[in-house]
C-alpha cells in the first residue's frame, strides 16, 4: 500500500517594501508569528535602504524591486510598504507624489508615526495610546519602557518582547498596521 503524500497548502505570497534593518527584523517576527498561528503566507520583506531617502524615493524603489520580482516568481496576492511619517515633513510635494504613485501600483502604505520606535511602543502594555511627537521623542520613551532597546535589534531580540498578544494591542490602534496583520492571520 503506498501512503498519499500530505498536501502542503501553498503560502500566500506577500511583498513588504521597509526601511531598513530594524523593520525588516520586526517585519520577521510578524512572519514568525503568522506560521505559529497557522496562517499560510510567505512575506517577501525588501529593505529599500541605503539609497532612498524619502518616502517617494523608497515608493519608486519598491516599485522598481516588484517589476523585477514580478518576472521571476508568482504574483504577490498582497503588497505593502512601511515607512515613517515624519519624513512627509521634508517635502510635501514629493510626499504626495509618493502616496499617488503607491496607490497607482497597487502597494499599501503602512505609515509609522513618526517612526518606528513609536510604532514598537504602542505594542508595549499601557503604552498602546502613547504619541510621541518627533523620532528623537519616540526613542527615548521606548527606551525607558524597553531598556534593553538598542536601534536595530534583531529578529531574535525583538521577539523576547513581541508576542501575538503586543501585535495586537499595536494593530489595534493603528489602522495601517491592522491591514498587515489581518492578511497574516494575526488580526
Amino acid at each position: 500500500m503506498s501512503r498519499r503524500p500530505r498536501h502542503i497548502p501553498q503560502r500566500t505570497p506577500v511583498f513588504v517594501g521597509c526601511e531598513g534593518e530594524s523593520e525588516a527584523a520586526y517585519l520577521a517576527v510578524l512572519q514568525e508569528l503568522a506560521l505559529a498561528n497557522g496562517a499560510h503566507v510567505h512575506l517577501h520583506i525588501e529593505p529599500l535602504t541605503p539609497g532612498a531617502g524619502d518616502p517617494l524615493a523608497r515608493v519608486e524603489r519598491a516599485i522598481a524591486r516588484l517589476d523585477r520580482l514580478r518576472g521571476r516568481r508568482a504574483p504577490f496576492a498582497h503588497t505593502f510598504i512601511l515607512l515613517d511619517s515624519d519624513q512627509l515633513q521634508l517635502n510635501r510635494d514629493r510626499a504626495d507624489r509618493a502616496r499617488r504613485e503607491a496607490e497607482a501600483a497597487g502597494l499599501t502604505m503602512i505609515w509609522q508615526d513618526p517612526c518606528h520606535e513609536a510604532l514598537l511602543l504602542r505594542h508595549l502594555e499601557g503604552r498602546a495610546d502613547r504619541r510621541p511627537m518627533t523620532s528623537p521623542d519616540s526613542l527615548q520613551a521606548l527606551q525607558r519602557d524597553w531598556p534593553e532597546y538598542r536601534k536595530p535589534m534583531t529578529r531574535h531580540d525583538l521577539r523576547r518582547r513581541l508576542d501575538l498578544e503586543a501585535v495586537r494591542r499595536a494593530g489595534g490602534v493603528h489602522p495601517d498596521l491592522a491591514q498587515l496583520l489581518a492578511v497574516l492571520g494575526l488580526g
